[in-house]
């Protein structure tokens, strides 16, 4: 119990990004990016075969756009909050707006 209670008290030293904290929602990502594939069964056996299958084309995408987001090294005003993204550049901006669009990068309340 002592350590869920660390981790509810961790959320207090989450850092603001241009006025509130944003997250990587991981769940969000691999929903995105895997193929709904029916599960194979065997009536011998009764066996039941799990695939995993990615659309390789949104992988990339996704990974990119993530990639040009975190190896952003731009300065941001963060008095300016949402006003100082107008400075950065149109690679960034495009993944930050795709992104949030996709609900991978989310709010957190």
């Amino acid at each position: 119990m002592t350590i869920l209670r660390e981790m509810n008290s961790l959320k207090d030293f989450q850092v603001d990004i241009m006025g509130t904290k944003m997250v990587v929602d991981l769940d969000e990502l691999m929903g995105c990016i895997t193929i709904d594939r029916d599960k194979k069964t065997e009536d011998d056996d009764e066996e039941i075969t799990e695939t995993l299958a990615i659309n390789a084309a949104k992988y990339e995408m996704l990974r990119l756009f993530l990639d040009v987001l975190l190896s952003t090294d731009e300065e941001i005003d963060e008095k300016m909050g949402y006003r100082s993204l107008d400075n950065l550049s149109f690679p960034f901006k495009l993944s930050f707006n795709t992104l949030i669009e996709y609900k991978i990068i989310k709010e957190v309340n």
